[in-house]
């Protein structure tokens, strides 16, 4: 049933850099089945364990390396994976919109077919257990996910669901300790994180849409916190959390007691008080960063919020 094969694509693309080192991955499950053999290590990773049945696909991985790496990664399977243990950090997102997320131990990620992740990750060690489906089976409950809107593909980065984190965890001591109906262990759990899926992207729309929390409010912080050359508007910063700009706005400042335009010339002034104080980059380039349009739009913007122009803050500091 593995339709992946129709195109010719590996299951997994990984493209991944650490220092010096640039590296091209590409996993195909049914090419390790035919070799009898799942425990696989490669230049990013070491599978501590797997099963695989003609539907789905377990595997326990370890990343343990000592410098800072950046990845692409690229299904070509439905996917949800936990990570498990974590001493290095982990921040992703979809390319178009930057690193947005932070990964926390018990998070889970539901990542669909062809679609690209990029993540940071700190020196560390990082242990996840990872379900993915041949694709044609996960259709069968999941229907077409081209028309997940924009509120899910964000949901979907952190999956929130008890279920879900158990039944991965419950995985991961099979794979870790097989029997002899192994198989039939997996494919029944399976069914049933699909199942529970399904009952997710069949939740009303308003369900999906219409909230703000404490972790729509983190992601927000991440991706200012990594915005480079381009101004924070908050059109983008509504899109980001599937809303519209007039609704996001109220939203924002029921939760925070602050406006939104309020906030971002909060966070743009912070940023560049970091960069006058612990870099020595000219102004030019701090304007650049902070997304100003000219090195006079940042000084009479910081000259306002401060009374001071960046010159004076950074020699008086």
């Amino acid at each position: 049933m593995n339709n992946k094969n129709k195109t010719n694509e590996p299951d997994f693309l990984v493209d991944w850099q650490a220092d010096d080192i640039h590296s091209i991955e590409s996993i195909d499950l049914e090419q390790l089945a035919r070799k009898g053999a799942f425990e696989y290590s490669g230049k990013l990773r070491n599978a501590m364990a797997s099963l695989h049945t003609d539907t789905t696909h377990v595997e326990v991985s370890d990343l343990d390396h000592p410098t800072p790496m950046s990845l692409t990664f690229t299904p070509n399977r439905t996917l949800l994976s936990g990570l498990v243990t974590a001493t290095a950090e982990v921040e992703y997102g979809y390319p178009e919109e930057g690193i947005v997320r932070s990964a926390t131990v018990g998070n889970v990620l539901f990542m669909l077919p062809g679609r690209e992740l990029q993540a940071r990750i700190t020196p560390g060690r990082l242990c996840s257990v990872t379900c993915s489906f041949d694709n044609d089976y996960a259709a069968t409950f999941l229907g077409p996910l081209a028309t997940l809107t924009h509120a899910q593909l964000h949901e979907a980065l952190d999956f929130r669901s008890s279920l879900i984190s158990s039944i991965l965890l419950r995985l991961m001591q099979e794979a870790l300790a097989p029997g002899a109906i192994s198989h039939q262990v997996v494919d029944s759990l399976g069914h049933a994180m699909l199942t529970e899926c399904a009952h997710w992207l069949q939740a009303p729309e308003q369900d999906i849409k219409g909230t703000f929390t404490a972790r729509e409010f983190h992601m927000i912080e991440h991706y200012l916190a990594g915005l480079t050359g381009k101004a924070p508007s908050v059109a983008d910063l509504s899109a980001l959390c599937g809303l519209s700009e007039r609704y996001f706005a109220k939203l924002f400042r029921d939760f925070t007691g602050v406006p939104i335009s309020q906030y971002i010339k909060a966070v743009q002034l912070s940023r560049a008080k970091s960069l006058l104080l612990e870099t020595s980059l000219p102004l030019k380039e701090i304007a650049y960063r902070l997304g100003f349009s000219s090195t006079a739009n940042f000084t009479a913007s910081f000259r306002t919020l401060t009374g001071i122009t960046p010159g004076q803050y950074r020699k008086s500091h």
